[in-house]
């Protein structure tokens, strides 16, 4: 799906309107106190391809493929927006691990909505702190944009167009997928010289020749043994939720499975979900979105409602026409970001069940200070659902100290599993600043690993090739400290250091990564 960027930007499109938006909103002096003035959330603008890295350790000669981290990056110095570490262009991360050595490459993803803010020499659409922390004066900006709209000076994208694809990226049937939870996927050019993978962030947003009509998940659940993925996502205009279903690159499934009633306050985010053998298994949230909770809360379209417990849904994973989620009420209001595994089961009665696993929070900020000290701690909890009975039967807090951002063996998604690696965030409250090993079936911990002086984003499993233990395998993790960045190797299942490869420029803090084995790399190769 390509977009046309004229009519050509330029100053003209900016006038006395934004410049009261702008001093309104007083971006500078708010990002001079801001939680986010951290320089971890910082952006880099030199862009590497395939530059040496050095390493320090052992580097397995088992692990070979390719690290790939996106994360948001801010194209512009210039600040007129709030600063919140959603906003910004996307920028890919990669390190490809061969032969003994390893070379770092870096690229924006250059979206339409980059290469149209690119020319005009500023940000034209709105960024998440406009409707997060700027108040009435981030809601003017947005009404702004649509009279430009209107009359013709900026493109009539939509939010699934104007869509900077920033949060991860993903593999699927030879293609990578830069996915950002509001809008469409975007599909990245990609090619191969002398064995090594190009990225230079150019592509094209995907929509399926017009059947994806609603945001695509940043966390698309996936098929272990397929790579089938799994879309969840809340369409703010039309006030529902749809599910998708990709299957070898084409959209097999798309459609409405809930509305929400005219009134009712939209799910905050429906960022992180369930994929089971039979079901998803949805997050209906306690933190709510909608404009009318800026006049509760004087900044934000959001605002955690304490008197509406978290609920889950459970949803055939192939939705046929009139499928609809059926939701399970749980005892105490709550928000998820990510979630950790969820499987089917028999109870003691002798009826199906679904055990959950997930990080939830008990209250959260209007404000949606996500990795910051502002944001509260995330608690470790097990729910059972009882679906012959259509209730929770089991909700229990396994942990009080703070952790989100969990992975586990992505082999083992749908299916009972034993260990999930979960991030320390509230050692500092800047991101993580080490990882815990847990046995969510003997409900303890098993080994912890300290950051020290760094702070990571996600601990991604890399299985050893031809692994029969479900923790045979790699933590991989990309550390920042000051100027330095560094991509931390763990023996999984010691929980022990293997080696670092100490990259020759910084990163800023960002989180969600993905890895290219060689089958996947020769496949992207093929296609």
């Amino acid at each position: 799906m390509q977009l046309k960027l004229e009519p050509a930007p330029g100053l003209h499109l900016f006038g006395p309107d934004d410049e009261e938006i702008d001093r309104a909103i007083d971006a500078a002096r708010h990002n001079r106190e801001s939680v986010y003035a951290h320089p971890g959330f910082a952006p880099v603008r030199q862009e590497h391809r395939h530059a040496p890295v050095r390493i320090s350790g052992q580097l397995p000669a088992d692990l070979r493929g390719v690290y790939l981290r996106n994360g948001t990056n801010v194209q512009f110095d210039d600040a007129r927006t709030r600063a919140h570490c959603f906003n910004g262009a996307g920028m890919l991360h990669q390190l490809q691990i061969d032969g003994g050595g390893a070379t770092y490459s870096n690229t924006y993803i250059r979206t339409p909505r980059f290469e149209y803010e690119r020319l005009a020499g500023r940000e034209v659409f709105p960024n998440y702190a406009d409707m997060s922390s700027s108040g009435a004066a981030g809601r003017q900006r947005m009404q702004l944009l649509a009279k430009k709209q209107a009359e013709g000076l900026v493109p009539r994208w939509s939010a699934l167009e104007a869509n900077p694809a920033s949060t991860s990226v993903q593999y699927h049937h030879g293609k990578l997928y830069c996915l950002q939870g509001s809008g469409l996927p975007f599909v990245l050019d990609a090619a191969f010289e002398g064995g090594k993978l190009l990225l230079d962030g150019r592509g094209e947003l995907q929509d399926w020749d017009g059947g994806l009509r609603v945001p695509f998940s940043a966390h698309p659940r996936i098929d272990p043994v397929t790579g089938d993925f799994y879309n969840v996502s809340v369409d703010n205009r039309g006030r529902a939720i749809w599910m998708a279903h990709i299957h070898e690159g084409r959209l097999a499934n798309c459609r409405q499975v809930d509305s929400i009633a005219a009134g009712d306050s939209l799910p905050g985010t429906i960022h992180d979900y369930f994929l089971t053998e039979h079901f998803l298994v949805i997050p209906d949230v306690s933190l709510r979105f909608a404009e009318a909770n800026l006049e509760a809360t004087g900044v934000s379209y959001w605002r955690f409602d304490p008197a509406r417990p978290l609920r889950w849904g459970v949803l055939p994973r192939n939705a046929q026409e009139g499928d609809r989620i059926r939701w399970f009420t749980t005892a105490r209001p709550g928000m998820v970001w990510h979630v950790v595994n969820a499987w089917e089961e028999t109870g003691p009665d002798g009826q199906p069940r679904i055990a959950l696993y997930a990080p939830v929070f008990d209250d959260y900020p209007a404000n949606v200070p996500i990795h910051t000290p502002e944001e509260p701690p995330a608690r470790l909890t097990k729910w059972v659902l009882d679906l012959e009975g259509g209730s929770v039967v089991e909700e229990k807090r396994l942990l009080e100290h703070g952790y989100e951002r969990p992975s586990l063996n992505l082999g083992f998604v749908g299916r009972r599993n034993r260990f999930a690696y979960l991030l320390d965030e509230e050692a500092d409250g800047y991101m993580g600043k080490g990882v815990l090993k847990y046995d969510l079936l003997a409900e303890r911990q098993v080994a912890y690993f300290d950051y020290g002086e760094f702070h990571g984003g996600e601990a991604l499993f890399v299985p050893r090739p031809g692994a029969t233990a479900e923790d045979d395998g790699y933590l991989v993790d990309l550390l920042m400290a000051g100027e330095r960045a560094e991509l931390l190797v763990l023996d999984a299942a010691r929980m022990t250091e293997v080696c670092r490869l100490h990259l020759p420029a910084r990163v800023p803090f960002g989180v969600h990564a993905c890895w290219l084995d060689p089958a996947k790399l020769a496949a992207m190769a093929a296609a």
